[in-house]
């Protein structure tokens, strides 16, 4: 490949955002010009506007089988996530939290205001299962948060027995799925469900909050009504439309998509488990389908980065990067790997087998390039 002509042709970082989803496009494209006003008004145009939106939220609840009055569009992010917490947190008065040591850096650093209760992870990065159930029993938090699967690796998390105990216990269950792409079904086990639109194709800008009914909320911004009483800002009609036709769409052709990208996967793990200096993580088998992780030997995760792209492939390292640094992951050092940088490999929804074979090629090319250098 030509580093010149064909740099970023493959974005393997769909984490990160998806190429923008056909239906995202078309619904962008075809908007009227009421879409751009402010839906909180009276007239005429303001209540079209409105109606754009609540169509958008409907189409989003109807797939996540909630009510419509359950959804929320929120700031994309670490703003959303950080208020989400305080806006649950701040509900209760309990205010002790049972979480993994494999959340997202940003929900880890927001719970540090708290008491909490940390719970170790397997050498998967999946949560120690009977050490989880055994702090809500003894503890009897007032919040439980879990994600759905861990966004460095991709290993799902035992969700269905944590919310079963939840329930018991009368614990909200807060599960962090934003990094599902809507590839996988989320089930009904969460009390407070995250998504991140932009892994599934949607502009950048917005997430996705449900929160059920009995869940109590109360925002720690000030509240005008807008968003269910949990947010005060204003959303952007366009991107809410733009949300709502690509959920939509990739819901319908959900279990299509994910199976072909697990096969995608399932070769790329193949193809690399032979060589000594590449470390496969996660489980091999039950995660999400469109996510792989590894640690390489001796070679610098930033450098592999900077030469993939070069050869065409935009690709993740580090659990926790700013523009100029990438820095050792959190996920790995809980999983035993110590203060290691890994990779990660996340396919957009029309990889093909051929993009694998032009990945490993790229991929071996480099590490061979930064190791003679």
């Amino acid at each position: 490949m030509s580093s010149s002509t064909n740099a970023h042709a493959h974005n393997f970082d769909t984490l990160s955002s998806h190429p923008i989803h056909p239906a995202s496009k078309k619904a962008l494209s075809s908007l009227p010009e009421y879409a751009f006003v402010d839906p909180t008004k009276l007239y005429h145009d303001s209540r079209s506007a409105r109606l754009l939106l609540d169509s958008a939220r409907a189409s989003i609840a109807a797939r996540l089988k909630v009510s419509a009055d359950e959804v929320s569009f929120i700031p994309s992010g670490n703003a959303g996530i950080d208020l989400t917490i305080s806006g649950i947190i701040n509900a209760l008065t309990n205010k002790t939290v049972v979480y993994s040591a494999v959340e997202q850096k940003a929900i880890i650093e927001r719970l540090k205001d708290f008491s909490t209760f940390e719970i170790a992870v397997d050498n998967n990065a999946r949560v120690n299962e009977d050490q989880f159930l055994y702090a809500l029993e003894i503890n009897k938090p007032g919040l439980a948060i879990l994600q759905f699967a861990n966004h460095e690796v991709g290993t799902q998390q035992p969700l269905a027995q944590v919310y079963q105990k939840c329930q018991e216990l009368n614990i909200p269950l807060l599960v962090d799925a934003t990094m599902t792409a809507g590839l996988v079904n989320l089930g009904s086990e969460w009390d407070v469900l995250l998504l991140k639109p932009a892994t599934w194709g949607a502009p950048i800008g917005l997430d996705v909050l449900a929160v059920r009914r009995n869940i109590r909320f109360k925002s720690v911004l000030l509240d005008d009504g807008r968003e269910n009483h949990k947010f005060s800002n204003n959303v952007s009609i366009p991107h809410a439309v733009a949300i709502g036709a690509s959920f939509e769409d990739i819901t319908l052709n959900r279990a299509e998509i994910a199976k072909s990208l697990h096969s995608l996967i399932t070769q790329l793990r193949q193809l690399l488990s032979s060589h000594l200096d590449i470390s496969l993580l996660g489980d091999p088998t039950i995660r999400l389908p469109h996510v792989l992780a590894a640690v390489i030997k001796d070679v610098d995760g930033e450098a592999l980065v900077s030469g993939l792209s070069k050869r065409g492939f935009a690709i993740s390292s580090g659990s926790s990067c700013t523009p100029d640094q990438v820095k050792p992951s959190h996920v790995l050092n809980a999983m035993g790997l110590g203060e290691q940088i890994n990779i990660r490999i996340s396919l957009p929804c029309d990889a093909a087998s051929t993009d694998i074979q032009d990945f490993v090629t790229a991929l071996l090319a480099t590490i061979n390039e930064i190791k003679s250098s």
